[in-house]
């Protein structure tokens, strides 16, 4: 089973305004793709703030990156 419409959706505009962050590194599409399969396979359909949280390090390989986009996130 694949990635559903919305899922697909939130992941594309959450990485939009991750890349649009001062960042160490900005995530690649590999990132990208990683995390979206990540979510499918833990049954994921609507991310949410914890469910970020707990799964942008897979998107970003820095602390502080990853701090950075929480904040941005919680917002």
């Amino acid at each position: 089973e694949g990635i559903s419409e919305n899922l697909a959706d939130q992941v594309a505009r959450i990485v939009r305004s991750i890349r649009q962050l001062e960042l160490k590194k900005s995530p690649s599409v590999s990132e990208t793709l990683d995390w979206a399969r990540t979510l499918v396979l833990l049954g994921i359909q609507s991310i949410d703030a914890e469910q970020a949280k707990e799964t942008l390090h897979i998107l970003l390989k820095y602390q502080t990156d990853i701090e950075k986009a929480f904040k941005e996130l919680s917002d």
